[in-house]
């Protein structure tokens, strides 16, 4: 259990999600026994459907890891689209480098590697979709830097934003994770009430927030 669902909640949604890509079926287990934190097999579901609804051909991330997300949505994509995603450990760096090698996306998915709060500076394109699992209390800056980026009528999605249900409970907030948990409300806070946006905060994974970008006279010169 996550906090979000009860965990026979989340077993049934998962027993109902098929996946026919062996290769990525071993390479999600072999994530998973490591023990690393990839996007949750529903999360993926959605933004499965929300790339097929956009028609995205162009994907910004914010935190690559090894690999697997990026791997995942260039599939959904049927490897026609692009990825442009950023890491900033280099262990991950070049684990994901390798990833991507192995399953042939060279050509259709750009890591680059150092601090996202300085990277997405240099970034240069448009996007029909962001999506975002990095550092949780950045996620203000990383969301604004790839606001810059999108297409009209994008959508940004950003990742465990319930946080183990701390932000919505502060009975379950640990000591530690004060500041992450107030950054992490002011940034919900932020999407949610903004008028340039639409957000929905779903209680899929560890939460993932949606939010669709209104027209491109909302965010242009911001």
């Amino acid at each position: 259990m996550n906090n979000i669902n009860p965990s026979y909640i989340d077993s049934y949604i998962n027993s109902l999600l098929v996946e026919d890509d062996e290769k990525l079926n071993k390479f999600r287990e072999y994530c998973e026994e490591r023990a690393l934190p990839i996007i949750h097999k529903e999360v993926g579901q959605f933004i499965k459907l929300i790339i097929n609804q956009l028609n995205a051909k162009n994907i910004i991330e914010v935190g690559t890891n090894v690999g697997y997300s990026s791997i995942f949505m260039s599939k959904v994509m049927n490897d026609e689209g692009k990825v442009v995603t950023l890491e900033r450990s280099e262990k991950f760096y070049k684990e994901a480098l390798k990833n991507i090698s192995d399953f042939g996306l060279d050509k259709n998915i750009r890591v680059y590697f150092g601090d996202a709060v300085d990277i997405l500076d240099e970034v240069e394109g448009n996007f029909d979709m962001a999506f975002i699992d990095a550092a949780k209390s950045y996620y203000r800056i990383f969301f604004d830097k790839c606001l810059k980026m999108m297409k009209p009528g994008g959508i940004i999605l950003s990742d465990n934003v319930l946080y183990q249900g701390m932000i919505a409970s502060d009975e379950l907030v640990v000591r530690r994770k004060k500041t992450l948990v107030r950054n992490l409300r002011n940034y919900l806070e932020y999407i949610s009430h903004d008028e340039r946006f639409v957000t929905s905060v779903l209680p899929l994974g560890d939460g993932l927030a949606v939010t669709y970008i209104r027209s491109k006279e909302c965010y242009q010169n911001y």
